[in-house]
């Protein structure tokens, strides 16, 4: 398989398939693990992180949830008295998400749409203006300043006003801008069901200061090879507020990671006012 290397981001290579069914089902495992940060927080975390955030909106707000994934924090606020819509395009965690609102009859609401391609009516789609939105784990990095400057307006449009737009960023100078790589043997993994090598590359785009992530996964018995790349991009706290200003958010107000429970998996916050 011919490929560039250091790929060019979000250009040479598949990205993540987060909404084929099988590797959904597979991430939701890991989503669903008590022992790891890798997807989702621990449920204490959680807790912690809904504590602060009830502490910066009106009580019983609806909150809009992007990429919730299996929804632990659109339930955890449900709990709470507080109305919580999420949205995601993982089938595996929005069929969880669900489910598990249905047996505690939470007032939730999930909803399968791509943020790279949400539609023009989404304000109706999620019931009206909301009262606050969350965008959590850094998420916000894997996409492309072009898809970026597409969705935040989007999302604007969606907030009542005086509405909270909070997000929860990876910090500039966390970004790695050295190349290395790693392998390993595996039975099974997000990528894969069958004993695989897992190769992972890891390099910086320097003209766009963006973190490439290729994910090399070779299946022992086939010999099938695949690639897939996560890319992340790094933007100064300056260039944040002028994303979000030229969105349409104002008064940007910096906050430290919520528990400092890990410097690698939990990341400050910035909230914004529609």
């Amino acid at each position: 398989m011919e490929a560039p290397h250091p790929p060019e981001p979000w250009v040479n290579g598949h990205q993540i398939p987060w909404n084929d069914p099988a590797f959904s089902q597979r991430m939701l495992e890991v989503h669903l693990d008590p022992n790891t940060h890798m997807a989702s927080r621990r449920s204490e975390v959680i807790d912690h992180h809904i504590d602060w955030l009830v502490s910066q909106i009106p009580a019983g707000s609806h909150v809009l949830d992007v990429g919730c994934g299996p929804g632990l924090y659109n339930h955890e606020l449900a709990r709470r008295g507080f109305r919580s819509t999420g949205f995601d395009f993982a089938p595996a965690a929005l069929k969880w998400a669900e489910t598990k609102s249905e047996s505690e009859k939470l007032a939730c609401n999930f909803l399968n749409l791509d943020l790279t391609a949400l539609p023009n009516d989404l304000v109706e789609i999620i019931g009206g203006p909301v009262d606050a939105i969350t965008f959590w784990f850094g998420e916000f990095h894997s996409f492309s300043p072009e898809m970026v400057r597409d969705f935040l307006p989007r999302l604007h449009s969606c907030l009542r006003r005086g509405g909270k737009f909070i997000l929860e960023y990876q910090p500039d100078d966390i970004f790695v801008r050295e190349e290395s790589s790693e392998w390993s043997a595996e039975k099974s993994s997000v990528f894969c069901d069958s004993p695989h090598l897992w190769l992972q590359e890891f390099g910086w785009d320097k003209e766009t200061t963006t973190e490439v992530h290729v994910h090399w996964i070779l299946e022992q018995e086939s010999g099938s090879l695949q690639r897939y790349i996560q890319c992340h991009k790094a933007w100064t706290e300056a260039q944040l507020v002028g994303l979000l200003a030229d969105a349409g958010f104002r008064d940007p107000a910096f906050h430290p990671p919520i528990t400092g429970d890990s410097e690698e998996f939990e990341f400050p916050m910035v909230v914004t006012s529609a």
